[in-house]
């Protein structure tokens, strides 16, 4: 049998002690964290087959179904134009979002233009920001003494996963030129953005802009915000088809699922790894799905919508 002496104890305990530490280091180095997160976005629905909602549904239960850590979000314009505006003015759209549970909307610039009066055009818009059950985002259209409007936030931070995305929103600043809103303060999108940021960085991990500011100023934004971490830009009003993200090289990527007569469902796919205590993005891949007729109605949605049109059946045939 072997004995050993307290020296050599004490050398044997600091070895073995050592190597435990070493292979813990080594083994936190081996195992880089990764973060992914899927965000489906749709825009510029006003004047759609309001069927195309369920149509959407249908994918948005696929998608989530095969995939954790799913966002859901709108750009703006949902009403204003087609046949059922004047009748609805954006309550049969948000009754579907409400069920399809959109994590957030940014209001667009057809928003404000529910009617020629001012004040009317302001209670269409405030009774849909009421009705809508997730947070409704613009930071650059405030009230006349310069406060975000009614029930309306700059932005907005969801929980995910054990992290905390942050949204922020921005409208288009041609919303300055209408007559509806002589009694609101319009403000440069991506001046707004780059004012905002700091604070929504402040309380989340990731951070996308939700914009109907249009591209030419997403691309300001892009070049403006590019080397201060935003993950993403999500963009509207100009009714794009955008089949893969605009990127370039150190930028932040830019989508858009065109609009009106076009007809789709956006998705992006981001990969993120944790450098230096930071979620950076190190991929992505987009993609639209085109809404036809071969894909089936959500029976929820197709309920609402029913619901809905067979109201203005019933006071036609009164």
């Amino acid at each position: 049998m072997r004995y050993f002496n307290i020296k050599q104890i004490v050398l044997l305990v600091g070895t073995i002690i050592l190597m435990s530490l070493s292979s813990q280091v080594s083994f936190a180095k081996e195992q880089p964290q990764f973060y992914h997160l899927t965000i489906i976005h749709t825009n510029d629905f006003h004047d759609y087959d309001p069927y195309a909602l369920a149509r959407k549904a249908t994918l948005i239960k696929q998608i989530r179904a095969e995939t954790d850590n799913v966002l859901l979000v709108d750009a703006g314009d949902l009403y204003t134009r087609g046949p059922y505006h004047k009748i609805f003015y954006g309550e049969m759209e948000m009754a579907a979002y409400n069920a399809m549970h959109y994590d957030a909307w940014e209001l667009g610039n057809n928003e404000f233009k529910g009617d020629p009066d001012p004040v009317i055009a302001d209670q269409k818009l405030y009774n849909l920001v009421k009705q809508a059950q997730f947070p409704t985002l613009c930071s650059n259209i405030k009230t006349a003494d310069d406060q975000y409007l009614p029930g309306v936030k700059p932005y907005t931070i969801k929980p995910m996963q054990g992290l905390n995305i942050g949204i922020l929103g921005v409208s288009s600043i041609k919303v300055k030129n209408y007559p509806q809103a002589v009694n609101k303060v319009v403000e440069n999108p991506v001046e707004a953005a780059q004012k905002l940021l700091p604070e929504v960085q402040a309380q989340s991990d990731i951070q996308i802009i939700l914009s109907h500011a249009g591209l030419s100023a997403d691309v300001q934004m892009d070049m403006k915000l590019a080397d201060r971490g935003v993950a993403l830009i999500v963009g509207a009003d100009d009714h794009y088809v955008i089949s893969q993200p605009i990127y370039r090289t150190g930028g932040i990527p830019i989508v858009q699922a065109g609009g009106e007569d076009n007809i789709y469902l956006g998705r992006v796919d981001l990969t993120f790894e944790k450098k230096e205590g930071k979620w950076v993005l190190i991929g992505h891949k987009g993609r639209l799905y085109p809404i036809t007729k071969d894909i089936s109605l959500e029976p929820n949605i197709k309920a609402i919508i029913d619901r809905y049109l067979s109201s203005i059946k019933k006071q036609a045939a009164a």
